[in-house]
């Protein structure tokens, strides 16, 4: 069952996808838009909305499937000039397990991104390296802030002590993780080593519902010094 919440943090989730709202002066922003079977259960709740934005956290089928969907509507998506070549393209960053455990599940992956296309778009605004305070620009009270590793372009969004983190950490079994793939590791773990140091209240993740940066941090500890 999708689960609809309303509160400091605005957000749909179903089928382990989270999309998020982030209201502003000028309308309102979308974070990531779902897969297929979550656009009907999605489309109502953003009835609530003016939707304006979208804000892509990263070019994978699970994030950007109804993009064009909303841009069609007349939303203006944003996205990482570093995963333009991503979209549609999964295996432009074919990605690596974060951990031994998630060897086998990296090949089902790789698989089901080769074989999954988003429909086609092209985003309004392709973000470069300095446009951090273009959310600002545009009338919210957000920053942006690069976490990349699970993508080149992976993107997050830092408003009002939560932290939009799209797949830079996840809650996808119900409870904070690491991540199960990324581009980079490395890259992954630098961004790990930047949220604790942003040290958000809360971790609103692109899968899973979301987390207290207390439940968080023992996991990201544990995984920085090699103990998982």
């Amino acid at each position: 069952m999708p689960i609809i919440r309303t509160g400091k943090i605005h957000f749909y989730a179903q089928s382990d996808v989270t999309c998020y709202v982030i209201r502003g002066k000028q309308g309102d922003l979308l974070v990531d838009t779902g897969l297929p079977n979550t656009w009907r259960g999605m489309s109502k709740w953003l009835k609530n909305y003016d939707v304006r934005w979208v804000f892509l956290t990263h070019a994978h089928v699970d994030h950007d499937w109804n993009a064009a969907k909303l841009q069609k509507a007349g939303a203006k998506l944003l996205l990482s000039e570093y995963d333009r070549p991503l979209r549609r393209n999964y295996l432009s960053q074919p990605v690596q397990p974060t951990s031994p455990r998630y060897r086998l599940r990296n090949y089902t992956q790789l698989i089901g991104g080769a074989l999954l296309r988003s429909p086609a778009y092209d985003a309004d605004v392709y973000l470069q390296d300095n446009d951090c305070d273009v959310l600002r620009k545009l009338g919210f009270d957000a920053d942006i802030v690069p976490l990349p590793g699970h993508t080149y372009g992976s993107l997050g969004i830092l408003s009002d002590s939560v932290l939009y983190c799209g797949d830079a950490f996840t809650a996808l079994w119900h409870r904070p993780d690491i991540t199960p793939h990324a581009v980079s590791p490395e890259l992954m773990r630098e961004s790990l080593r930047y949220i604790m140091k942003l040290n958000p209240a809360w971790l609103a993740c692109g899968h899973g519902i979301p987390v207290r940066m207390r439940d968080a941090k023992p996991v990201i500890g544990d995984y920085l010094r090699g103990t998982v």
